[in-house]
């Protein structure tokens, strides 16, 4: 959120939370933090605790019951390298180590040759897949709940399109939702990390790394995968997007035909990518102006930005005609990115790649 005067005080750490890290702090080190961090903002429930010459990433959960079970989940995840290492759980707090490493859309905008972002979202695409893989031999689908497996939040997702419109005073896109609801509903038996953006993975010397683990639980493996192709920060070439979407889709469908896997991806996507593009424009309203880039890449945040709303646009748009159910929505998103007065992006020329996947390697 854009610094303004209303929210001065979410930057200052209250007498009643300093007395609750340092309890925290205390119970599980023996010790009080030399410094306290808090690089999503002092009004986020995660800091960073550092404790004689380490860093650990300190997170609050909403219950005990959730950082319990996310402890248990990074428990088993950690073994493969690609998770932080779980120090302690104490009651709603979820305590681990602070992999050093910089967050891939941060990465990804300080990479000019396309090439090289398509290897990094690769790398990225490869470590949740081995993530998966694991998880499966653990049976941790067994030991975590459903996510979203209400009607209400089919509906929800199927409905952002018409809101989109409502608030940008535009005609909604005419289309029958009910063929695509039962599909992203009823579908829950994989584990998946949940909020996969590549706002939540890390890369450093031991690759991809994955954090923030309390969103896990069962529903379509493809969902992941959707959650880092359609993301606003994932700049990358359409030719580079379907040599990624053909290479992990087999990993990600987990035996589901391919015919359909590629159906539900398109979908899903679009209506995950509304998703997005409706609270991007909410906060453009909200405010009276686009965010600072800068500012959205380095505090982990939505794109509030022309780019990246444009970018998802483009991206929806391509998908929408994929799949006949939804095809109206294509021409939507031009009158979209109109009303916003957004250009459609340009694409940089596609390049070869220029080598295989670190992880895919090493694996």
């Amino acid at each position: 959120m854009p610094p303004s005067k209303r929210k001065t005080a979410a930057h200052a750490i209250t007498a009643d939370r300093k007395s609750e890290i340092e309890a925290l702090c205390q119970n599980v080190f023996g010790a009080l933090p030399n410094r306290v961090a808090f690089p999503g903002g002092k009004h986020r429930s995660t800091f960073i605790a550092n404790i004689g010459e380490h860093n650990y990433a300190v997170a609050k959960r909403g219950d005990e019951r959730a950082a319990s079970l996310e402890g248990i989940v990074m428990k088993s995840l950690s073994k493969t390298g690609l998770v932080p290492r779980l120090i302690a759980v104490r009651g709603q707090w979820i305590v681990q180590e602070c992999l050093p490493g910089t967050r891939i859309p941060v990465v990804l905008d300080q990479i000019e040759d396309m090439g090289e972002r398509e290897l990094l979202i690769d790398q990225t695409l490869n470590s949740l897949a081995i993530l998966h893989h694991h998880a499966i031999e653990d049976r941790l689908q067994y030991r975590v709940g459903k996510i979203d497996a209400g009607e209400d939040w089919s509906s929800g997702h199927l409905g952002r399109p018409e809101r989109i419109s409502q608030v940008l005073g535009i005609a909604p896109p005419v289309f029958d939702p009910s063929p695509l609801a039962k599909k992203f509903r009823n579908d829950h038996r994989d584990f998946i990390k949940g909020d996969a953006r590549p706002g939540n993975a890390l890369a450093g010397d031991y690759g991809v790394a994955w954090i923030d683990w309390d969103g896990c639980g069962t529903r379509n493996s493809l969902d992941d995968l959707v959650f880092i192709l359609a993301d606003e920060w994932t700049a990358l070439h359409p030719d580079a997007e379907n040599r990624l979407l053909q290479k992990y889709l087999p990993a990600y469908a987990q035996g589901r035909s391919s015919d359909e896997a590629f159906t539900y991806v398109m979908a899903y996507g679009v209506f995950h990518m509304c998703s997005r593009i409706r609270r991007a424009i909410r906060y453009r309203q909200r405010d009276g102006k686009w965010w600072s880039r800068e500012m959205c890449l380095l505090g982990d945040k939505i794109g509030v930005t022309k780019s990246e709303v444009g970018r998802m646009c483009e991206r929806a748009q391509r998908w929408a005609g994929e799949v006949p159910e939804i095809a109206p929505l294509a021409p939507w998103f031009d009158q979209v990115m109109a009303r916003l007065r957004i250009e459609p992006p340009a694409h940089e020329p596609a390049q070869p790649r220029r080598g295989e996947s670190l992880l895919a390697a090493a694996g």
